[in-house]
Formats: structure tokens, C-alpha cells, sequence
């Protein structure tokens, strides 16, 4: 209850005592005190109230607190869009695909660590993902061949021969078919992004993405993502 609405229920209260009182000596001192009582509400109305200081090691608490639960105001994440299309019979599910396909070139370990977020776009993208048919690979540039996956200018093209069943070369290594798929992904979009092939840096060391490791490991163990060395574009400016 606030102080204001006490000091009224008092004066009331007060009021009727010395209206029931009797005798001139105690009805003048009920009134001297009954005038005194009346200046409490002015008085409580006047006094503010104290002002609570938060401790500085309680701030400091509250803003780390604040700071692991805030993402960085500085980082900033740039979209590159693409499309998809086929080419050739296509046997394999396209619908799992293109899932898989924006799935890896999105997942945390891979060319998302530039700083992008790759978004499928029904045309009209920065680039164009194929699944293309053996046989047509080579339809798209001279420097394609039926065996392998490539990428000409704009398309990056992966062979569907080597997403249903990877290669010898990885499959020997022990490779999953989902991790080679992460790679050739990742493989053909590196060239877009302004990649040259790599070679293997060292017997028992990650291959680097952008190595040829459908056709040879050279030493190195399979390895779907880009290494942190390959974390650049000249295609986007990043370097």
C-alpha cells in the first residue's frame, strides 16, 4: 500500500477518535495532533526515492552475458545464387540432387567459411549446377571428358556416373559415396570460385579439395572439404 494512501487512512482514523472524545484539554491536544498527522502526506510525496546503483562486476556480467548470445555486429554474409538443370537421361533423383547439393555447399565445413551463403534460384543464377549423362559432358567444352565431372565457364558440371558411384580411386581409400559427394561438389564449385587444381601437400596429409582426388589421392587421404588455405575466391573478391 503507497505511503500517501496511509497517511489519509490515519488522518481518518485519527478524526474519529477525537470526535469521540470528550473534554476540552484532550480534544485540543488530539487536534494539535491530528494537524501534525496531516502534513505526512505532503511530507512522503516530497521525499524521492533512493536511486539503486548496479555494481560495476554485475554490468561487466551482463554485457559478456549479452555478448555470447548476440552474433557479431561486424560479420556480414553475402549471397551467391544459382540454378540448377540437367542434361541427358538422367536415372538418378534430382530432387535429391539438388538437396544434397545445397546442403554441401551451405554445410559449415565447407566454401560457407568465405563468408557466403549459396541460395538456389529458379534462373538467372550467378552460376549454373548440372547433373549432366556421361555422354554429354564433353557438349559442354572440348576440355570435358565423358569420365570425369568438369566446369565450363558458367556451368559447373558434375557427371552422374560419379555421383551414383564416386570413383576406384576414392572408393579404394574407403570413402563414403556422401562424402564424395560433398567433394566433387565442392571440387567443380572451387574452379567457379577461381580455383586451379592442387596437388597433395605431403603423404598422410588432408588433400586439399581442389587436388584431383577422383583419379589419384597421390598420397594424402580423401578429404570432401575446402582446406583452410583454399579459403579465397577471385570470382567473389575475397581474399
Amino acid at each position: 500500500m503507497c505511503l500517501a494512501c496511509s497517511a489519509k487512512y490515519m488522518s481518518v482514523g485519527l478524526g474519529l477518535l477525537v470526535a469521540t472524545t470528550t473534554g476540552g484539554a484532550s480534544s485540543a491536544l488530539f487536534s494539535e495532533k491530528l494537524a501534525a498527522m496531516q502534513t505526512l502526506p505532503k511530507t512522503t510525496q516530497s521525499v524521492d526515492a533512493p536511486e539503486l546503483v548496479v555494481p560495476g562486476w554485475l554490468k561487466q556480467k551482463r554485457a559478456e552475458a549479452a555478448a555470447k548470445g548476440q552474433p557479431s555486429q561486424t560479420s556480414s554474409v553475402r549471397t551467391v545464387t544459382y540454378d540448377v538443370m540437367t542434361k541427358g537421361k538422367i536415372t538418378a533423383s534430382v530432387a535429391e540432387f539438388r538437396s544434397l547439393a545445397n546442403a554441401t555447399l551451405n554445410d559449415g565445413r565447407g566454401w560457407s567459411r568465405l563468408g557466403v551463403s549459396f541460395k538456389e534460384v529458379a534462373s538467372g543464377g550467378m552460376f549454373t549446377l548440372v547433373l549432366s549423362s556421361s555422354d554429354q559432358m564433353t557438349s559442354f567444352s572440348p576440355g570435358c571428358g565423358t569420365e570425369y565431372s568438369c566446369r565450363a565457364g558458367r556451368y559447373v558440371i558434375i557427371n552422374q556416373d560419379r555421383w551414383l558411384g564416386a570413383t576406384p580411386s576414392w572408393n579404394n581409400a574407403g570413402g563414403s559415396l556422401r562424402d564424395y559427394r560433398h567433394m566433387v561438389v565442392n571440387h567443380e564449385t572451387g574452379h567457379w570460385l577461381g580455383h586451379d587444381h592442387q596437388q597433395c601437400g605431403g603423404a598422410g596429409q588432408p588433400a586439399p579439395v581442389m587436388q584431383q582426388q577422383s583419379i589419384n589421392l597421390a598420397g594424402c587421404t580423401f578429404n570432401p572439404w575446402p582446406t583452410k588455405g583454399e579459403l579465397w575466391s577471385t570470382q567473389l573478391g575475397i581474399r
